[in-house]
Parts: structure tokens; C-alpha cells; sequence
């Protein structure tokens, strides 16, 4: 009753302040929470293709055959042929050394081997089936033991008669045994002059190969075209001029040759697929000179043994080049084609997210995302494989990757609205 009186003095407005305070109604804040919009994206079903299993690999293209060129003898070079990015066929002339001194001594040797025939009275070297019986002065010891003989057995026949005396018979049984021992000697200084012939006839033939010797030529190769005829070579450099004094020891290198109708390149592969590379396999190769290309080759080696270093293992491909647009030491990047999965699960390219070395994509279940790894196999044009995470039929984002996490509604739009990527 007190409290009341006291408000009804104070009067109607001090009263208001007696009554329980009305809060009026809430206001939506500008800034309290609200649902998230869905995220719009486009999206593709997740392809099933044959796949090639590959294994990329990079390496050096080098000749299927590289050869210094070096001459046996020693001389001025006299004159040069070929120069760098000329073809040359095999057992041809590449260049000459100055002869002079060569053909002396093919002169002084074939002196020396006509002075031999001399001595042995004859014109021509013997053959190998030449009977020293035929020599003349072997010819002279026979006839002059045959007259010894008679000599001997005339006197022989005179003693027995009684005929002759006893010194006369032992002169001609000496006369006999010095023609005897003649005969002998003779043959044996025949044999001696036909050796001396043939050692000069040898130093002849070395003086002559010499000589030859100062022609260099380019050497036989051991690749056959399907033509059945032997590739030619292809000047790398030209390491002499004319004037030059080249040496056979230490060897002067005059030419650097290679054989390009087939390369062959050398790649060290990972040992994890030392199971799975075997002679035969197809090979792709792809160069940065003609990047819309692909040259196939075969691998034709495989080392049985494994790098400790590196841990890998060197593998050989050969790659026909008969229109010689690869060359000789350029860089390769290398497929060999291990296998093909006929079923292989493909997402796009541009489905594929990366972020600090995952890989991964969106799948679209019940309108909402869900971020998936993937392991990541065989990439194609404009496709890549996906080795595990998805499965044929899964509805996967193309674009808006970047608003999606795990979980976010999307709402599908039709891909022909998805923003264009900037023109370069």
C-alpha cells in the first residue's frame, strides 16, 4: 500500500517507471549467420577407356654407330673430301696424306726383293709350291755329284781288276763325299735365299700397305637397311685441315662419323619396374623440336644389373630414323609401353586438383561434395587415369573446385556456363 501511494504521487509519469519494462521484439542483426548458399559447378561422369600402361622416362639420342677416324701412318694431310653434315658411304675416300715418302720406300723394298731373284737366278718370286730341285745352282751340285759318282764307280771297278791304283780310287771317294756335302750345302743356301725372298717380299707388302694407308677411308658398318644395303655415315666434324701433320702414335683423330638411320637411346629406369620392362616392348619418343610427334622405337637391351647409385637400370631402344630429322645427342622424352588396361577409370584434366603434392578430385553425392585422393596413373590429351579413389559411374566437379570443401551443397549447372579460362 506504501509503494502505491508513493506512485500515485509521483504521478502518471514516475509511474511508468514502477511498471515490469517491455523488451520489444528482436531484431534480425545484419551480421548473424545464415545458410550458405549452394556452390553452382559443372560436372562429368568419370570415363571408362583402354589405357596404355607407360613408363616415362628421359634420355640422350646418340648414333646406332660413332666413330673417330684415325690413320695408321703418319704424314701431311694432302687433301680433305668431306666436311661436317656430308653423307659418306662406306670405303670412301674421307682423305690423302702426302705419298712421297711411302712410294720410296715401296721402291727400296721391291729393289731389295728383285736383288734376291737375282742371286737365286730368277725373274719372278717362287710359289709356295716352287722345287728348289730347280734352282740353277742346285741344278750345279746335282750334275756335279752325278759326275763324281761315275768317277767314283768307274775306279771302284778298275780295283776290283786291278786295273787302277788305290789313291786313285780314294780321290774319287773323296771327290764323291765334297759333292755329296756340295749338293747339301747348295740346297740348304737355296732354302736360305727363298726365306730371304719372302722376308723381302713381306717388308715389300708392308711398304705397299703403307702406302695405301695414306688414303683414308671411311670404314665398313654393321647396319644393314631393309634395302640389304650398308648404312652411310654422316660427318659430326671435320677435325683436320689440309697442311696438317696428323701422327699414328699417339693417333691424330681426323674425323668424328655417325650412323643416324637408327638411333638408339639409353634411359635409366626406376628398379621398381625391372618386372615389368622386357625386350620387345613398343617405345614412344617425343622430342622438343616437333612436340605434335611421336617416333616409336623398340627396346633391344636391358641391363641385368642395377645401379647401386641410383637404383635403377639402363634399358636400349632403337628408333628408325630414315628421313634423319632426329639427331645425334638431342634430348628424348621416352614411354615404353608395359602393358594396356582395358578398363581403366579416366577423370579430365581439369577435374584434378593439386595441393601440395595430393591429388584430388570432387564426387557429387546427393548434391553435395566430397573430396577425393587420387592415385594418379597414365596421363592422355586432356585426360588423365585414376588408379584408385573412383569408380565408373561417379559424377565428378570440372569447375568451382576452388569454393568446394568436403560436405558443400552444389547446385549443377550446365557446362556450356562455365567461365572460359583466359585467353593467353
Amino acid at each position: 500500500m506504501v509503494l502505491l501511494g508513493i506512485c500515485l504521487l509521483v504521478g502518471p509519469v514516475s509511474f511508468s517507471g514502477c511498471q515490469k519494462k517491455q523488451v520489444p521484439p528482436a531484431e534480425a542483426s545484419p551480421t548473424a549467420p545464415q545458410a550458405a548458399a549452394p556452390v553452382p559447378v559443372t560436372v562429368t561422369q568419370v570415363e571408362v577407356r583402354p589405357v596404355q600402361r607407360r613408363v616415362s622416362v628421359v634420355g640422350t639420342l646418340d648414333g646406332m654407330e660413332r666413330i673417330t677416324v684415325t690413320p695408321k701412318v703418319e704424314g701431311r694431310v694432302l687433301n680433305t673430301h668431306f666436311d661436317v653434315g656430308d653423307r659418306v658411304p662406306p670405303d670412301t675416300t674421307l682423305l690423302e696424306l702426302d705419298p712421297v715418302d711411302y712410294q720410296l720406300a715401296v721402291n727400296e723394298a721391291q729393289q731389295a726383293v728383285d736383288l734376291e731373284l737375282a742371286r737365286l737366278d730368277l725373274t719372278q718370286p717362287p710359289t709356295a709350291a716352287f722345287d728348289i730341285e730347280q734352282l740353277p745352282s742346285v741344278q750345279s751340285a746335282r750334275i756335279k755329284l752325278d759326275n763324281t759318282q761315275r768317277v767314283y764307280d768307274r775306279q771302284k771297278n778298275l780295283s776290283a781288276t786291278s786295273a787302277g791304283t788305290k789313291q786313285s780310287l780314294d780321290q774319287a771317294e773323296t771327290d764323291l763325299k765334297v759333292a755329296e756335302t756340295g749338293l747339301r750345302q747348295s740346297r740348304i743356301d737355296a732354302r736360305g735365299a727363298l726365306a730371304a725372298v719372302e722376308h723381302r717380299e713381306a717388308l715389300l707388302m708392308l711398304a705397299k700397305q703403307k702406302l695405301s694407308e695414306t688414303t683414308v677411308k671411311t670404314p665398313k658398318t654393321s647396319l644393314k637397311l631393309d634395302s640389304g644395303k650398308e648404312s652411310d655415315f654422316v660427318v659430326a666434324e671435320r677435325l683436320v685441315s689440309v697442311g696438317e701433320m696428323v701422327r699414328a702414335f699417339p693417333s691424330t683423330p681426323v674425323y668424328e662419323l655417325i650412323v643416324d638411320d637408327v638411333l638408339k637411346l639409353r634411359v635409366m629406369v626406376p628398379e621398381r619396374y625391372i618386372s615389368q620392362v622386357k625386350l620387345g616392348l613398343d617405345v614412344e619418343i617425343r622430342v622438343e623440336a616437333f612436340p605434335h610427334e611421336v617416333f616409336p622405337g623398340k627396346v633391344v637391351r636391358i641391363n641385368p644389373t642395377i645401379n647401386r647409385a641410383n637404383r635403377s637400370f639402363e634399358v636400349e631402344a632403337h628408333i628408325p630414323n630414315p628421313d634423319h630429322r632426329l639427331k645425334a645427342g638431342g634430348f628424348a622424352k621416352a614411354d615404353v609401353v608395359v602393358g594396356t588396361a582395358e578398363a581403366a577409370v579416366t577423370v579430365p584434366v581439369e577435374a584434378v586438383t593439386r595441393f601440395a603434392g595430393v591429388s584430388k578430385v570432387f564426387r557429387i553425392t546427393d548434391n553435395k561434395a566430397q573430396e577425393v585422393e587420387l592415385s594418379m596413373g597414365t596421363q592422355g590429351s586432356g585426360w588423365v587415369e585414376a588408379i584408385t579413389g573412383l569408380s565408373a559411374g561417379d559424377v565428378i566437379v570440372t569447375s568451382g573446385q576452388s569454393r568446394l570443401a568436403n560436405g558443400t551443397e552444389v547446385t549443377i549447372r550446365d557446362s556450356s556456363e562455365a567461365p572460359k579460362p583466359p585467353s593467353p
